[in-house]
Protein backbone atom coordinates (compact mmCIF):
# COMPACT_ATOMS: atom_id res chain seq x y z
CA UNK A 1 0.00 0.00 0.00
CA UNK A 2 1.41 3.44 -0.91
CA UNK A 3 2.47 5.59 2.04
CA UNK A 4 1.45 8.80 0.32
CA UNK A 5 -1.93 9.39 -1.26
CA UNK A 6 -0.50 10.63 -4.56
CA UNK A 7 1.74 7.59 -5.11
CA UNK A 8 1.00 4.98 -7.74
CA UNK A 9 2.57 1.60 -8.42
CA UNK A 10 4.94 1.71 -11.37
CA UNK A 11 5.88 -1.97 -11.44
CA UNK A 12 6.06 -5.14 -9.33
CA UNK A 13 9.21 -7.19 -9.78
CA UNK A 14 11.04 -10.13 -8.20
CA UNK A 15 13.67 -9.08 -5.68
CA UNK A 16 15.02 -5.90 -4.20
CA UNK A 17 18.30 -6.17 -6.08
CA UNK A 18 16.43 -5.71 -9.35
CA UNK A 19 14.50 -2.82 -7.83
CA UNK A 20 17.65 -0.98 -6.74
CA UNK A 21 18.82 -0.47 -10.33
CA UNK A 22 15.40 0.72 -11.45
CA UNK A 23 15.14 3.17 -8.55
CA UNK A 24 18.68 4.42 -9.30
CA UNK A 25 17.71 5.07 -12.93
CA UNK A 26 14.55 6.90 -11.84
CA UNK A 27 16.42 8.99 -9.26
CA UNK A 28 19.11 9.73 -11.86
CA UNK A 29 16.41 11.18 -14.08
CA UNK A 30 14.90 13.32 -11.32
CA UNK A 31 11.99 11.03 -10.50
CA UNK A 32 11.32 10.26 -6.82
CA UNK A 33 10.73 6.55 -6.27
CA UNK A 34 10.55 4.09 -3.41
CA UNK A 35 10.43 0.33 -3.00
CA UNK A 36 7.94 -1.56 -0.87
CA UNK A 37 7.96 -5.30 -0.28
CA UNK A 38 7.85 -8.13 2.19
CA UNK A 39 10.74 -8.24 4.67
CA UNK A 40 11.02 -12.02 4.51
CA UNK A 41 12.08 -11.89 0.86
CA UNK A 42 14.88 -9.46 1.67
CA UNK A 43 16.01 -11.46 4.71
CA UNK A 44 16.16 -14.84 3.00
CA UNK A 45 16.70 -13.69 -0.57
CA UNK A 46 13.68 -15.61 -1.81
CA UNK A 47 11.53 -14.99 -4.85
CA UNK A 48 9.06 -17.85 -4.86
CA UNK A 49 5.38 -17.67 -5.79
CA UNK A 50 5.21 -13.94 -5.04
CA UNK A 51 7.37 -14.12 -1.92
CA UNK A 52 10.21 -11.67 -2.27
CA UNK A 53 8.51 -9.53 -4.89
CA UNK A 54 8.67 -5.78 -4.43
CA UNK A 55 6.71 -2.87 -5.84
CA UNK A 56 8.15 0.43 -6.97
CA UNK A 57 6.03 3.50 -6.30
CA UNK A 58 6.32 6.98 -7.82
CA UNK A 59 4.27 10.13 -7.36
CA UNK A 60 1.38 10.13 -9.81
CA UNK A 61 2.63 13.22 -11.64
CA UNK A 62 5.84 11.32 -12.58
CA UNK A 63 4.14 8.11 -13.75
CA UNK A 64 4.38 8.65 -17.51
CA UNK A 65 8.02 9.74 -17.35
CA UNK A 66 8.82 6.76 -15.12
CA UNK A 67 7.14 4.38 -17.58
CA UNK A 68 9.21 5.87 -20.41
CA UNK A 69 12.43 5.33 -18.46
CA UNK A 70 11.40 1.76 -17.61
CA UNK A 71 10.64 1.07 -21.28
CA UNK A 72 13.99 2.56 -22.33
CA UNK A 73 15.76 0.25 -19.89
CA UNK A 74 13.89 -2.79 -21.19
CA UNK A 75 14.97 -1.92 -24.75
CA UNK A 76 18.60 -1.27 -23.77
CA UNK A 77 18.33 2.43 -24.52
CA UNK A 78 19.00 3.62 -20.98
CA UNK A 79 22.58 4.20 -19.91
CA UNK A 80 23.83 5.40 -16.54
CA UNK A 81 26.73 7.82 -16.50
CA UNK A 82 29.68 7.59 -14.13
CA UNK A 83 28.01 10.29 -12.01
CA UNK A 84 24.89 8.18 -11.38
CA UNK A 85 24.79 6.15 -8.18
CA UNK A 86 22.42 4.32 -5.88
CA UNK A 87 21.36 6.33 -2.84
CA UNK A 88 23.51 5.21 0.11
CA UNK A 89 20.46 5.06 2.40
CA UNK A 90 18.89 2.43 0.15
CA UNK A 91 16.00 2.47 -2.31
CA UNK A 92 13.26 2.93 0.28
CA UNK A 93 13.52 6.72 0.60
CA UNK A 94 12.83 9.72 -1.62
Amino acid sequence: MPSQSNEVKLVRIPGGINAASIVAALHGNGIPARVQGEAVGAIYGLTLDGLGEVSIFVPEEYLEDARSILAAGEHGDLLLSENDSVDETGPNRY
